[in-house]
């Protein structure tokens, strides 16, 4: 992996904490600086990301002494939108002090765009011997992207194609994000993306959801994104990718 900038930005001196143990483990596994900026503004935030060449901006969700209305923070949603490298989301009392990388969670929807987006979760898996729990949920859209595979036909008996379906699966992620030397593991739920998100995380527990977005926070538009931010119980990776 090649090292990389990690910029943690402490946007309110009582969230230093919620961002700083992820922000300093990223920096190991990257092999490159933290940079600290104090800046309360998304430009400003930005800005620093830019002088400091950050491959990577982590910060707290938001800054507020009581969760935000929507799903994260005025600041945060400024460097989320205008940010140019993946972020990192972190909320209040999802990553203690002796946080570590072990479980990346990455919902897919089998579309080669997002194989493409979770290029970071892979690296950073990978440099911190974590594992990646691949995700796809069964639901009434599917991706229409060329090359995109779907869930097996038949979820009540999934024991019938499984070993097919998830050997093509791995085989197409694997063409466009590499999984050398990953641990990779792949699930399939049903029902909303966000919900079966969430409970995996849950359950596993996860360490990191990563998520692919494709960059429109319009309403009536990123659900997913926005319904995860709210309710993850760890840190999320929001990794910007070409979109429509």
């Amino acid at each position: 992996m090649t090292a990389t900038v990690v910029l943690v930005a402490l946007d309110g001196p009582e969230n230093a904490h919620h961002a700083m143990p992820v922000a300093k483990r990223f920096a190991d596994l990257r092999g490159g600086a933290l940079a600290v900026s104090a800046e309360n503004s998304g430009v400003a935030i930005l800005a620093a990301a830019a002088d400091h060449g950050a491959g990577l901006i982590v910060m707290s969700a938001h800054s507020a002494d009581a969760p935000p209305a929507g799903a994260i923070g005025e600041a945060a949603l400024a460097v989320l939108c205008g940010a140019h490298c993946p972020v990192v989301l972190v909320g209040p009392a999802q990553a203690p002090d002796d946080w570590a990388l072990g479980k990346v969670l990455a919902p897919h929807d089998g579309s080669p765009t997002v194989s493409d987006g979770l290029r970071p979760a892979t690296e950073l898996a990978r440099a911190a011997g974590a594992e990646l729990i691949v995700l796809q949920v069964a639901c009434d859209t599917r991706a229409q992207e060329t090359g995109s595979i779907g869930s097996p036909l038949y979820l009540d008996q999934i024991q019938h194609g499984w070993p097919a379906w998830s050997r093509e699966f791995l085989h197409r992620l694997s063409c466009i994000c590499p999984l050398a030397d990953v641990r990779v593991r792949l699930l399939v739920g049903h029902g909303a993306p966000a919900n079966e998100t969430v409970r995996v995380a849950k359950e596993e527990p996860a360490d990191l959801i990563v998520l692919a977005w494709k960059g429109c926070w319009d309403a009536g538009r990123a659900s997913t994104l926005k319904a995860v931010l709210r309710d993850a119980p760890c840190p999320v990776m929001v990794t910007r990718v070409l979109g429509s």
